[in-house]
Parts: structure tokens; C-alpha cells; sequence
């Protein structure tokens, strides 16, 4: 059983991992521990992170000097092809337990195990299609109980007849989509027209404006367990994402949310737990709920997967001298039993996406990740930092950057310039615009850059 940190130092740490992620910030709190002893990411880690983990990294954007909108399997199936090159000989005869964040692609162990080393991929968890199928999941919640928002699955999006169904403002997504990416908020003919052509679209009332989630944990022995809480950040202006794009998340902003819509959340992901335990499903998972104008709740979405705030849980848990819920995930997936100690009170976290909003530009200048303080409308760069732990308190207007890109790399529009992590609010308590603290670090932040056109 493994249920503390001194048990992953003896357990966990010498078996050696190697962690399959998008960013190396995702897996953030494996490097903590020491677990990870190699990396393959699509995007550059800062400068410093191998050292201060002891990590080895390995990156497509190293290779291509190119950060694009968004980094995909694409990108890491690109990063595959070149193993040969960026390993070498070093890897053969090593043994890795595979920690991947995302979707994982089995013929990527071939291409790690032509190194000479010998990958350790756990099973697949159970039910995979309905966890990866919007339109079955929202079949699924009406089987388990829980409140979602009114839906309907077409094959194209005709605007008088949907508007007449859920009013003039509606949400189309396509069933298999992630973070954002294929969610439309439409509110005319023109955007409805506009959307790309498909043939499925999971079409659903616009259930209000605030979204929060929960992490979950379904664990090998035990019941089903409910984290904390977060409110959503998507699409707020001035970063650079669209509607439903996921541009952060605020771990303090539930303690605003009304009690009874926040009691109504945990009670569906109680039962999405177990329903998920049902299906053979072990570990992490996430549930997005929107809160509607009358107070009520509707189940959205979950992801039964690392999540793109679970780094940042991880660092209040470390904080708190817990076991970080992704090290559970990772431990339990490849046959350790954990325990952990849910914690459900707010805390002053918050993360944000800044992108590239400009045409493609070569970075001539860019700051280095760490710790950043605000002096008038200026960041300071302070101390080497990789996240929240090393941030202080909120009354310091202190920042942390991270993964930003480098001078001399090509940044494509919607590329991200990194993240902005803090201990005090940068955004209005509903989650959805900036206030006047989160203006003024993004235009700080934006200033520590400077581009040539690529054109030019």
C-alpha cells in the first residue's frame, strides 16, 4: 500500500518511469518525487527543469524551434520518429513503466522498444468507448441519475429548427473532442453555417455561464473518493482561446459558488464514481458541471484521464505533505494500492493559458520560467521557480512563468507564451473576465516578449 511520500521514495522511485506528455508541466508533480527518469513532450520544458529533477528531457519543439497552437499525437508521433537520434544506444537494456498523459498509441512502444528498452504499459481501464463519447456519456448520466443538459445528436446544424428547440443561443460539439477543441457556441445562422461539416453533432442547450468541476479517484481498494472543487476558465479575453476553449482553473473561486450547487456537484460525481468503478474504470477522473441561473446543476462532461488542472492539485497536495493524486493515478494503474486524504476546503490557486494573438513571429526575446513579481505594471523576474510550490503568499503579488518558449522559436497564432501561476485571483468571482489584477500580470507578462514577423 502506498500512502505517503516516503512510500513512493521507496516503492515507486527506483522502478524507474518515463512520462509521455503534450508538456512536461503536466507531469509535474511525478518530477517532484523523482519518478520520472526520462521525458518525451511535444513542447520545450524551461530551462533548468532536467537539472532540478533529474530528469532526462526529450522535446519535438527542441528539434523544430516551432511552437503551434496546439501540440497533438501528431506532434508526438513526430517526436517517435526521431527516438533513434535523441537516444541513441542510452536506453538499451533499461526497463521504463510508461506514465503517459493522454492518449496513448500502442505502436509508440515499438518505436521505444527499438532503442533497446523495454516499455511497461499498464492495461487499458474499462468502459473506453463511453468515457471517450460525449453522446454516450450523456445517455450514460441518464441511466446513472445525474442532470445534464438538454441534448440532441444531428448530422447538420440547422439553425430555425435547433433554435426553436433550445432557444436562440445553443451549444454543438463533436462527440470526441477534449479541452475545448470542437465546442461552438452558437447564437445565428451565420456561425451555424460556418461550422465545419460533420456527420454528428451532439447539440445542447447553453446550461449558463459559470462551470466548475471536481477531481475524482476511483481506487483499486476502496470506495470511490470526490477532490476539490475548481472553477472553470474558459474563453476570457485577452488569452487568445475561444468559447470553451480551457484557459485555467481558480481552486479558490468554489468558496463564491452557492453551497447547495457545490453539495449537488458532489453528489453527481459520488455516482458517476461509482459508476465508473462499475465499469472497471480505476483512478483519475474529472466532472465539468455548469451552474444554471436558478441555481441548479447540470453534468457537462467527464474525463476520465490526468486532467489539465491535476498538476496544479498536485502542488497544493505537496504542500500539504499529501500523496499527490497523479502519483495515485500512475501507482494504481500499474498495480500499487494507494491511499490518499481528500480534501475538499477552497485554496488560493489559480493557473492561466496565455497564447500568441499576433501572426507567426520568431521570438527574439522571452523571459525565463520562475518566479516573477509585480513592480507597478512591470514582472521582475525573482528567483528560479517549476510551479505553485515555490510561489509566495498572494500579499506579495508574486507570479511563477512556466513552460515558455525560447528565443529563436517560430510561434504560431494560438501558440501558447506559457503559463501565469499566482496565490490570488485573476478573474471576476464568476470565472468568466479577467479583473484588474489578471489585466495587468497578462499585459505584463505579453511585455516580456518581443517578436520579428515570420514574414519578413
Amino acid at each position: 500500500m502506498i500512502a505517503s511520500l516516503d512510500d513512493v521514495e521507496r516503492l515507486l522511485r527506483p522502478a524507474g518511469y518515463l512520462g509521455l506528455a503534450a508538456r512536461p508541466l503536466y507531469l509535474l508533480p511525478l518530477l517532484r518525487t523523482g519518478c520520472l527518469s526520462e521525458l518525451l513532450t511535444a513542447e520545450r520544458a524551461d530551462l533548468g527543469w532536467a537539472e532540478r529533477f533529474g530528469a532526462r528531457m526529450h522535446s519535438l519543439e527542441e528539434q523544430t524551434a516551432r511552437r503551434e497552437d496546439t501540440f497533438s499525437g501528431r506532434h508526438l508521433e513526430e517526436l517517435m520518429g526521431l527516438l533513434p537520434t535523441l537516444v541513441g544506444g542510452r536506453w538499451r537494456g533499461r526497463e521504463f513503466g510508461l506514465t503517459a498523459y493522454g492518449t496513448y498509441r500502442e505502436h509508440w512502444r515499438q518505436a521505444i522498444e527499438q532503442t533497446g528498452a523495454l516499455l511497461l504499459v499498464p492495461p487499458a481501464p474499462g468502459g473506453a468507448e463511453l468515457l471517450t463519447d460525449k453522446v454516450l456519456m450523456r445517455d450514460w448520466f441518464e441511466h446513472l441519475g445525474v442532470p445534464a443538459p438538454a441534448s440532441v445528436v444531428v448530422d447538420s446544424i440547422d439553425y430555425p429548427v435547433l433554435s426553436g428547440k433550445f432557444g436562440p443561443t445553443f451549444v454543438a460539439q463533436r462527440p470526441k473532442s477534449s479541452g475545448g477543441n470542437g465546442t461552438y457556441l452558437i447564437t445565428g445562422e451565420q456561425e451555424a453555417g460556418e461550422l465545419p461539416r460533420r456527420n454528428r453533432w451532439l447539440v445542447s442547450e447553453y446550461a449558463g455561464d459559470t462551470t466548475f468541476s471536481f477531481h475524482g479517484f476511483v481506487p483499486r481498494e476502496g470506495a470511490p473518493e470526490v477532490l476539490r472543487p475548481a472553477v472553470q476558465l474558459t474563453g476570457l479575453e485577452g488569452l487568445g482561446s475561444g468559447f470553451g476553449g480551457y484557459v485555467g482553473t481558480d481552486f479558490h473561486a468554489p468558496a463564491l459558488l452557492p453551497a447547495e450547487a457545490l453539495a449537488k456537484g458532489r453528489e453527481a460525481m459520488e455516482r458517476i464514481g461509482h459508476g465508473l468503478a462499475e465499469l472497471g474504470y480505476r483512478g483519475i477522473f474529472g466532472g465539468d458541471f455548469a451552474l444554471r441561473a436558478d441555481g441548479s446543476v447540470a453534468a457537462l462532461e467527464i474525463n476520465c484521464r490526468v486532467l489539465g488542472s491535476t498538476w496544479l492539485l498536485g502542488e497544493l497536495e505537496f504542500g500539504a505533505g499529501r500523496l499527490p493524486t497523479m502519483v495515485r493515478h500512475f501507482a494504481e494503474r500499474h498495480g500499487h494500492s494507494t491511499l490518499g486524504k481528500p480534501d475538499l476546503d477552497p485554496v488560493e490557486a489559480v493557473q492561466l493559458t496565455i497564447r500568441h494573438t499576433e501572426p507567426a513571429g520568431l521570438l527574439l526575446d522571452a523571459p525565463a520560467g520562475g518566479v516573477y513579481a509585480l513592480e507597478g505594471d512591470r514582472l521582475v523576474f525573482r528567483r528560479p521557480g517549476a510551479g505553485l510550490l515555490e510561489c509566495g503568499p498572494a500579499q506579495t503579488q508574486e507570479c511563477v512563468l512556466v513552460n515558455l518558449p525560447r528565443a529563436g522559436t517560430l510561434l504560431h497564432p494560438g501558440g501558447i507564451l506559457g503559463r501565469l501561476v499566482a496565490r490570488r485571483p485573476l478573474t471576476t468571482p464568476d470565472g468568466r473576465a479577467l479583473n484588474q489584477y489578471g489585466q495587468v500580470l497578462v499585459s505584463a507578462m505579453r511585455g516580456l516578449y518581443s517578436f520579428v514577423d515570420a514574414a519578413s
